[in-house]
């Protein structure tokens, strides 16, 4: 004789399919993509986050992401590695979410036809905020560069001053954001590093390291026959200057010039490709990024009393000569209202 189970004990061993019902029937593609984090992350409460060395290096994270755990409960694992690193770790679905700073390959990255059988890597994007790069070297200053110099002179400056032995480039040659902006700059006076001072350390060192222990390299070469030069982020440098006291910023960008400007975009990877990849956790991660609360936290960071981020969810067309669309802000606006009313 069988006997019918009550509606409650169907319910409830029947729960994740009813679950993942309800999502797909109420959210279309986007409920998709949630039933498949449900379905498949083995812990939504955590999600990886790979990233620039720059946003961990200069303390945001320690100071952002506390309080978007306090609030959700998701506790966020960091990969701090340069910008290639970090878009490796995404199209390899070793992370959820990345967050980096090369415009160009954030593009490459979303683009359906570099992706697999024409799924993109990674989907909706989102600029978050913005800073700028600055070259730093010792006082003696032996190329000579002066407050007022367009970025194209400060290169061409650096260029002769290395091609007469008086100074010696440190490059974090590492394929970080950083290194590509680099190269961006040398390529603006028609300079390849690579053929040019190849073989040449005294002119022109790759580190191939992070942004701190580059710094601590320029700031080591203190022989006065070739004092070392770098380029580094505002945010990384107030996180150091106060350690490597004699070097100087001694070019940064100037009014009407936007070459030195660095706008960062956050990623969720694709979860058609990696159904691992929590998209919902990711999502709740990116509205608290972009929402009032998130965007005021970015200003309100400070080391040594210094802003180092300026947020421009948005408005990064405006800010930071970043194109954004109408889509990215329509994607990210409702995921923002869980951080509504919060205050700095």
């Amino acid at each position: 004789m069988s006997s019918r189970k009550p509606l409650k004990q169907l319910i409830s061993e029947h729960k994740k399919t009813i679950i993942l019902a309800l999502i797909i029937i109420a959210g279309g593609s986007i409920g998709t993509f949630f039933a498949i984090d449900y379905l498949n992350a083995q812990n939504p409460e955590k999600i990886t986050l790979a990233t620039t060395t720059s946003t961990y290096d200069s303390g945001l994270l320690d100071f952002l992401l506390p309080k978007f755990t306090e609030q959700t409960g998701i506790q966020i694992k960091v990969l701090s590695v340069g910008t290639g690193t970090a878009i490796q770790y995404g199209k390899d679905g070793n992370a959820d979410v990345i967050l980096v700073h090369s415009r160009s390959r954030e593009d490459d990255f979303i683009n359906a036809s570099l992706g697999v059988a024409g799924v993109p890597y990674g989907i909706h994007r989102a600029c978050i905020m913005f800073n700028d790069f600055i070259i730093v070297g010792h006082s003696s200053n032996p190329a000579n560069l002066q407050t007022g110099d367009n970025i194209t002179k400060v290169m061409i400056k650096l260029r002769d001053a290395m091609d007469t032995g008086n100074m010696t480039f440190y490059s974090r040659g590492d394929d970080s954001g950083t290194h590509s902006k680099e190269k961006t700059l040398w390529a603006e006076i028609g300079i390849i590093v690579e053929t040019r001072w190849v073989g040449q350390p005294d002119r022109y060192t790759e580190t191939g390291q992070g942004m701190a222990a580059t710094l601590l390299m320029t700031w080591e070469d203190v022989d006065a026959a070739h004092e070392g030069y770098t380029i580094v982020d505002r945010g990384t440098w107030f996180s150091f200057n106060e350690t490597y006291t004699s070097l100087k910023i001694l070019a940064e960008s100037i009014i009407g010039e936007d070459l030195l400007l660095n706008p960062y975009g956050v990623i969720p990877v694709n979860p058609v490709l990696h159904p691992h990849v929590k998209y919902l956790s990711v999502s709740r991660f990116i509205g608290f990024l972009t929402s009032p609360y998130g965007q005021a936290l970015i200003n309100a960071y400070r080391k040594n009393n210094a802003v180092l981020f300026h947020a421009n969810f948005g408005i990064c067309d405006v800010n930071s000569s970043c194109p954004t669309t109408d889509d990215e802000i329509a994607i990210w606006t409702p995921f923002q209202a869980e951080f509504a009313g919060l205050t700095v």
